[in-house]
């Protein structure tokens, strides 16, 4: 390594050093091989470990690239190569790292383009389902000899491009100078050198006959008369340009005329017709089965794929659509349904029921409070909501609860996502959408995206890309717009503030009692009862159309200037606005039986809006003072709870074995909130060592303390305020 340390911490002889020398990490002098080099490991798919690539830091070295003695074996990122279509080609491990660091996967190297790909790389890949290699070769001399020398190698088997980069520069060049965002532009920028033959065969069809072409609803049907075949080709959905996969079935219309007593040839097969290599096996498939000479069976498949281009073109969904379905048209039964749902005096009862309906019992101002949030990306401010509690407690069923009420249309439910996802979608994909993201880890990498959508409710960026026409490099923007209600689940303790502050933080019921609840509706589930109950695609549509129904029109909150709220923290700052915007989706969701009002607007026309009355701060209070208090709060939920167990102790000390006992926690969730309350000097440990149990007692002065939330306007005194000015 770069230190020299393996020499340290080697016997001054012995087997070991010997078998280092045989090897190459020692020189014959029994020094280190790759001293003063940053040292990357090299694996083969089926013999492991097979060698280390080594880059002199010092860059006035003589030599900067080491090998280990003998032939280059290695297959650098075999393990993404397996199911990839196409793959960056690099010179040397450090250019295939950087890449790599930018995202541009998957991606190997040829360790020195003297002799273009190595024999187990080019073995490798012709026995891969790669179908494109991008070459991302410096732009001098030898790499121009190595573009040709790949070129001689893989004849028409594969599509090979050329990344255009800079006189003088390497991938590993661009990132240390420009960054990764110039880095990602200039691998983006290809020129084609050869295509796949099969390509270019399925681009002719001269002297075809034209089948009879039948299309379904799901699949199309091709006749060809001379020779007599039929095919049932089924695209498989999602239809998009970089997929196209079909279940194609043939069958011979008449059995072979040398094989008369025998049944006609059929085919059947399950394929990707964007892959080279999956149409190479298709194309060989119906020559042999249906026994067909090749050059027809290539006119079959050309028309296969023709008709499948234009089919999924039919039934699929363009990228630039704003990345939601269309309502569907409501009739005048189920318009009068959703206004009779919204008109209810009791609709918050009936939110709250129809929520149990679906499965979920208990967590009643949490289970509201979430539903409010998904609604509210209707209105000019919508909230975002994380809902917090331990593994297994229910988080991800109230996200997904909330999800299945809010019409399909209006929802995307992601797993992951990826660094720049949301930057590059459609500029109306997420405008007034619910983003659910299903676990807090799976949304990390695009947390600075998420936060921008928020609070800016707009994603504006440029970006430097190359000219088609021109060739030369511009600035071009992308422009991702809001805004969006926001629903994420996490098991962690702590979060980023940058995050929480954005947020409401719903912490979900951990008691006894709720799980009793909880099994106790899982036992229901399971009699005859639950047969006479309202089915759950009936609920769900009930509150899709529902929501349909409601008019995107303003809230005004008349009292706004009585209310009050707590100041002494600089994130109230922003969950004062939370707070307000609560107000308004609550009369947002009872607009059919809120009063309305008009003023004119900037350009004289007239203007009309909701009024919030009392019940909408009533309903705000209650979803958020325990919301509030428990955010606002210097200790976590956790340390709260362990706080009030240890004050319930007559002896005054207790051990962490106590509170594990009294609580029924794990160890872990006892030993970090027992270690948050010492670092916030609530308790403090008086005896223990290693070995020895630690026993804490409570700091004097050191129990709860007045609420954060004092300060925030009950609403008994609201209505107080208000009677008096009446």
């Amino acid at each position: 390594g770069p230190s020299g340390t393996l020499l340290k911490t080697l016997p001054p002889s012995g087997p070991i050093r010997d078998a280092l020398r045989r090897i190459g990490i020692l020189n014959s002098k029994g020094r280190e091989h790759f001293l003063g080099c940053v040292v990357v490991p090299l694996f083969h798919p089926e013999d492991g470990l097979v060698g280390f690539y080594g880059r002199r830091i010092d860059p006035n070295s003589k030599v900067r690239h080491l090998f280990l003695p003998g032939p280059k074996r290695a297959v650098f990122g075999y393990q993404a190569l397996e199911a990839a279509k196409s793959v960056y080609v690099t010179e040397g491990p450090l250019d295939a790292l950087s890449l790599w660091l930018v995202g541009l996967r998957p991606v190997t190297c040829v360790f020195g383009v003297s002799g273009g790909l190595t024999e187990e790389l080019e073995k490798f890949l012709r026995a891969s389902s790669v179908t494109e290699l991008r070459l991302c070769f410096d732009d001098d001399n030898s790499g121009r000899q190595g573009l040709k020398k790949v070129l001689d190698q893989v004849g028409d088997r594969f599509k090979v491009s050329q990344v255009l980069l800079p006189a003088g520069s390497d991938p590993n060049d661009i990132l240390v100078r420009e960054g990764p965002d110039m880095l990602r532009t200039f691998a983006q920028c290809l020129k084609v050198l050869r295509t796949a033959s099969l390509g270019e065969v399925l681009d002719s069809n001269e002297g075809v006959g034209l089948p009879l072409t039948e299309t379904g609803e799901t699949d199309f049907r091709l006749t060809f008369q001379d020779p007599d075949v039929v095919y049932q080709v089924t695209p498989q959905p999602p239809f998009n340009p970089s997929r196209l996969k079909v279940t194609i079935r043939a069958q011979r219309s008449h059995p072979d005329a040398e094989r008369p007593n025998l049944p006609p040839a059929r085919y059947l097969d399950r394929c990707d017709l964007v892959s080279s290599r999956s149409r190479t096996e298709v194309l060989r498939g119906i020559s042999q089965q249906l026994s067909l000479d090749m050059e027809t069976a290539k006119q079959h498949l050309s028309h296969i794929l023709d008709t499948s281009e234009h089919f999924c073109a039919a039934h699929g969904k363009s990228d630039s659509a704003s990345g939601g379905e269309e309502p569907p048209e409501l009739s005048d039964e189920e318009k009068a349904e959703a206004i009779s749902f919204l008109e209810a005096p009791d609709l918050v009862c009936r939110l709250q029921a129809d929520m149990e309906g679906l499965g979920y019992v208990g967590e009643e101002k949490g289970k509201l409070l979430a539903y409010l949030v998904g609604l509210s990306r209707k209105l000019e401010n919508p909230l975002s909501a994380i809902i917090r509690s331990q593994s297994g407690a229910g988080k991800s069923g109230l996200a997904t609860l909330v999800a299945s009420l809010v019409p399909p249309e209006d929802v995307i439910h992601y797993s992951r996502v990826s660094a720049h996802a949301l930057a590059y979608a459609g500029k109306d994909a997420y405008k007034r959408k619910l983003l659910l993201m299903e676990e807090r880890v799976g949304g990390e990498a695009a947390d600075y995206y998420i936060r921008i959508l928020q609070s800016s409710h707009k994603i504006r960026q440029a970006v430097v890309i190359k000219d088609p026409v021109t060739g030369q490099m511009k600035t071009q923007e992308f422009e991702v717009e809001g805004p969006i209600a926001y629903i994420e689940t996490t098991t962690d303790s702590f979060l980023n503030q940058e995050n929480a502050s954005r947020c409401f933080e719903i912490y979900l019921d951990e008691t006894e009692e709720q799980t009793r609840r909880i099994h106790d509706r899982q036992r229901l589930s399971r009699e005859a009862v639950r047969l006479q109950r309202v089915r759950k695609e009936a609920i769900c549509a009930r509150h899709h159309n529902a929501q349909r129904m409601l008019e995107e029109v303003p809230v005004v909150v008349p009292y706004v200037r009585h209310l009050t709220f707590p100041t002494r923290w600089l994130r109230t700052r922003r969950d004062n606005e939370r707070f307000l915007c609560l107000i308004e989706a609550s009369a947002f969701l009872h607009q059919f039986q809120r009063e309305r009002g008009s003023c004119r607007g900037p350009d004289g026309s007239e203007v009309i809006y909701v009024e919030a009355n009392l019940e909408d701060y009533r309903l705000a209070y209650e979803l958020a003072k325990d919301v509030l208090r428990d955010t606002l709060h210097e200790l976590s939920l956790s340390a709260r709870e362990v706080l009030g167990t240890a004050g319930s102790f007559e002896s005054g000390a207790f051990t962490r074995r106590d509170l594990r006992d009294a609580l029924g926690w794990s160890q872990k969730r006892i030993h970090e909130a027992v270690h948050e309350l010492v670092d916030m000097e609530y308790i403090v440990a008086v005896s223990g060592s290693n070995g020895k149990a630690y026993q804490y007692t409570i700091v004097t002065g050191g129990g709860e303390r007045a609420s954060p939330v004092s300060h925030l306007l009950h609403p008994d005194k609201l209505a107080a305020k208000l009677a008096n000015q009446a």
